[in-house]
């Protein structure tokens, strides 16, 4: 079988372009001879739709869009996601996350999602039934065995604890089934693409079944799709392998196997900075932002931050802002000036003393004669905040916040100051990991300067601070964050890893006591299995740990 595979990038929402193309699509598929086109999961509404799926007006037209693309069918089969309403159900929602299958002008088949995930970002429960039961469907002599997302990870074959009780891909098998094929909307996160190829490798091998296993690409607010729809034959091997992070458009044959293809993944840092600029670009173009601002410090987080900008909106649309005070030293200045020659943008250069100055005479009575302590530090922070946001709304452009995930998880940021901004590029990406990704985007030529990266950091808002002053050295903290956030360890192991007491209930503390800052941070693109946001949710007033 002939099997045109379509990873495209949807707007949530958008009814009137997602169906557009999937319809151009399927007739790219119909010209290429093929005999089926396959496109992701939830694909005509996009994922993930969150809330708008409890809107009647909504789901109605979705159910439209959906038999628009069927009547437009011929002889070769559509399979796209939707949504689809079972408005004869007495219990539950009624609404099902589907696999549409069409031809001949009319909707042939409904598979509806039969594992509705409950964990990490996935919040399917609160809106989807689970099928009631899953079906071949004879077609071009094959026997389609269709089913979505999550319904494929759940092989006694591969993992070692199942999260549910039932295998919807083995009830497809013991019917019949002889191609596979399992529509995707899998969030990336560094890691993921390997564990994805050797799960499918373990089931097309063990079962001795083709798959056509596609996934959608772009970025939807936080969560980043890196496409990379795969197609293995019944030995197991990967046969073909989608664009990373980009739409693409390829014919699996499933009589013609070419050479397997073994590597899926590259280097942390290419797949990282790839996955940020996609996540950047996306949440412009997808909000309607053109132009980028960003604040330089003359820091590495903020230089790395302006180089995404620029890769995700091109250097005449993104603007820099230098913003210095009395603790400034001249080598962040001409760091920073640097950086704008290097990568062609412009920028403004805007002094914040004379205005905390201002700021402070006025609230000296109020403080009481108090000596000075982090409140002038943060005051420094927010008039900074206060410049940002006033060249952003009048001139329209996006601003970027610069915080990395260190940051972000012990709060060392300051809340309406460096905190200000729409969408938070590296608060993911631990500082090491900053380090990492700056010198491969100098791999060919110094573009970050030397001296950005070489220095020791520092937030600059008193006379020589370096963030060493409040935090352990960044190859420790990042450890223990790695371990406490992601590895969901606690106190006593990470002892026993770290081997200092003292330094490990301090970073806990700090983590948990500025929940109540990330509650307020602007949304932060997730490259990791635990990113900052809806994807972990940890009360602000709680008392596991004084």
């Amino acid at each position: 079988m002939k099997i045109a595979v379509c990873q495209f990038n949807p707007i949530i929402g958008d009814l009137k372009y997602n169906k557009q193309k999937i319809l151009e699509g399927y007739e790219k598929g119909i010209k290429d001879k093929s005999q089926l086109v396959v496109f992701p999961e939830l694909s005509l509404c996009g994922y993930p739709p969150q809330d708008l799926v409890e809107k009647q007006e909504f789901r109605d037209a979705v159910k439209q869009a959906a038999e628009e693309i069927a009547s437009k069918t011929k002889s070769a089969g559509l399979i796209f996601g939707s949504i689809t309403e079972d408005y004869e159900a007495d219990v539950g929602t009624g609404i099902y996350n589907s696999a549409v299958f069409c031809y001949n002008g009319k909707i042939q088949l409904i598979q509806n999602k039969t594992l509705i995930p409950n964990y990490d970002v996935f919040d399917e429960v609160r809106y989807f039934e689970s099928a009631k039961d899953v079906f071949v469907s004879e077609f071009c002599g094959e026997k389609l065995g269709i089913s979505i997302c999550e319904d494929i990870w759940n092989d006694a074959d591969y993992w070692k604890k199942r999260l549910y009780p039932i295998d919807p891909i083995k009830k497809l098998l013991q019917k019949g089934a002889t191609i596979l094929i399992n529509i995707s909307a899998s969030p990336y996160a560094y890691g993921r693409r390997k564990e994805r190829y050797r799960m499918l490798q373990t089931l097309t091998q063990n079962d001795s079944i083709p798959l056509v296993y596609v996934c959608c690409v772009g970025a939807q607010t936080d969560l980043i799709f890196d496409g990379a729809s795969m197609c293995f034959d019944k030995k197991g091997r990967l046969i073909k392998l989608g664009k990373f992070f980009d739409e693409d458009y390829f014919i699996y044959d499933t009589e013609n196997s070419g050479e397997a293809i073994e590597t899926v993944e590259r280097s942390f840092e290419e797949e990282i900075l790839d996955a940020l600029i996609l996540g950047l670009k996306d949440y412009a173009a997808k909000t309607g932002f053109k132009k980028a601002l960003v604040g330089l410090s003359g820091g590495i987080d903020s230089a790395l931050v302006t180089y995404i900008a620029v890769q995700a909106f091109g250097n005449e649309n993104v603007h820099a802002v230098l913003m210095p005070s009395q603790y400034s030293s001249e080598g962040s200045i001409r760091d920073s000036e640097k950086l704008i020659k290097n990568l062609g943008i412009s920028y403004d250069n805007i002094t914040i003393q004379p205005v905390v100055n201002k700021i402070i005479e006025a609230l000296k009575p109020a403080f009481r004669n108090k000596p000075e302590d982090i409140t002038e530090e943060n005051i420094q922070s927010r008039v900074r905040g206060i410049y940002l946001m006033a060249l952003s709304n009048k001139h329209g452009y996006l601003l970027c916040t610069t915080g990395n995930k260190s940051e972000m998880a012990t709060g060392y940021a300051t809340l309406y100051g460096d905190m200000s901004g729409a969408i938070s590029v590296i608060g993911d990406v631990y500082k090491t990991q900053v380090y990492k990704i700056a010198s491969y985007v100098n791999r060919h030529k110094e573009i970050i300067p030397k001296e950005i990266i070489n220095k020791v950091p520092s937030a600059e808002l008193r006379p020589n601070q370096t963030d060493q002053d409040t935090l352990p050295p960044y190859e420790t903290l990042d450890l223990i964050l790695k371990m406490y956030l992601e590895e969901y360890k606690e106190y006593n192991e990470i002892v026993k890893v770290v081997k200092d007491e003292h330094v490990v209930k301090k970073v806990l503390r700090m983590v948990d006591i500025n929940e109540f800052k990330r509650k307020q941070a602007p949304p932060v693109l997730r490259v990791t299995t635990k990113a900052f946001g809806y994807g972990r949710r940890y009360p602000i007033v709680q008392g596991w740990r004084r």
